[in-house]
């Protein structure tokens, strides 16, 4: 059997509908497919998502693998992935998302010469309710060279779009060798998982192959208003792991910890754009923004010193009853503003 060049993990609990279009994706030619590696990880799904994996892990066994576990979320499915596969370098894809075809031809050619403990690659964004393609892009000059993290925190406006869970593939020996693993039972724990390997990272290396398709516009998805509003639990668990890293941040790379502070703050960040301003209840959105308030500056004045004053415009924005629509016509455009000429971080 051809040694493995990239495997991807497709965590799937209950994802009949979508699972096809996703692992149909993985079909390329048979000169790089034989390099690629697809473990579906069946989250103890009740529906049909065992049986297609199997089907395709049987009529195509060079590229698919099925696994099936209990019931864990997310996390635990990924958890699991990263055991089992064998690929020099590994990558998420949601189960209801796909592969770019030509750009994943293109990127495992690509990873064939790459050593990095990182690889960033641009993706796509697809609004099913707009049918429209956003692409996200690093606005690099140099796409061979190999960046350290204090490099990419200098050129952060420029990378920051890919520094994410769509555009994060991990050199699988690195990721194992740091023994952690995501939490489970949770969702928005691609916050930790791109954040918290990925500021140990000594080498990252960049690719101009659009390979992940990211589907939005979906109101079950974890992402929509409603679900933000229902799971804020969710992400308070997210940032507590988080902060609790900043323990084990003295023996980072140079720009590691810059980095985890920066990613950490825009979870937070999110955090009080859902509770200050998604939530209906806006009573109960300020007393949980006062308590993660509260908790962090007495765990983390680093933290707290980054966000508080993110924090007091987004409570402004509360008291004037602002709405998130009127927030995302308004602000976007204003922070870029601010953004060139340094006033807003």
């Amino acid at each position: 059997m051809e040694e493995k060049i990239l495997s991807f993990i497709v965590p799937s609990y209950n994802a009949e509908r979508f699972l096809q279009k996703g692992l149909d994706s993985f079909l390329i030619s048979e000169e790089v497919s034989r390099y690629l590696e697809v473990w579906v990880i069946s989250d103890g799904a009740t529906d049909r998502t065992d049986e297609i994996a199997r089907s395709y892990a049987a009529q195509y066994p060079e590229i698919f693998r099925f696994f099936r576990k209990e019931n864990g979320g997310h996390g635990s499915a990924i958890n699991a992935g990263v055991k089992l596969v064998s690929g020099k370098y590994f990558k998420v894809l949601d189960a209801d998302d796909w592969v770019d075809r030509q750009g994943l031809e293109t990127f495992i050619r690509e990873l064939a010469d790459c050593d990095s403990d990182v690889v960033i690659s641009n993706y796509r964004e697809y609004d099913i309710s707009k049918e429209k393609y956003t692409p996200r892009v690093s606005h690099l000059s140099d796409y061979k060279k190999t960046y350290c993290l204090s490099e990419l925190m200098e050129a952060w406006d420029k990378v920051h779009a890919c520094m994410a869970f769509w555009g994060i593939t991990y050199r699988t020996d690195f990721y194992r060798r740091q023994g952690y693993e995501l939490l489970e039972g949770v969702f928005y724990e691609d916050q930790e998982y791109a954040t918290i390997p990925l500021s140990r990272a000594e080498t990252i290396s960049f690719s101009e192959a659009s390979v992940y398709v990211y589907r939005l516009g979906d109101v079950n998805q974890s992402v929509s208003g409603a679900n933000q509003v229902r799971r804020i639990g969710h992400l308070a668990k997210v940032i507590r792991a988080l902060q609790a890293f900043e323990s084990q941040t003295d023996g980072l790379p140079a720009g590691g910890f810059d980095y985890w502070k920066k990613k950490t703050a825009m979870v937070l960040v999110s955090f009080y754009q859902i509770t200050l301003l998604v939530n209906p209840n806006r009573v109960q959105g300020e007393r949980q923004a006062d308590r993660l308030n509260a908790w962090l500056k007495r765990t983390s004045p680093v933290l707290f010193a980054a966000v508080y004053r993110k924090y007091r415009i987004f409570l402004l924005f509360h008291r004037v009853h602002m709405s998130e629509r009127t927030y995302r016509f308004l602000i976007p455009p204003l922070l870029r503003i601010l953004r060139k000429f340094k006033i807003w971080s």
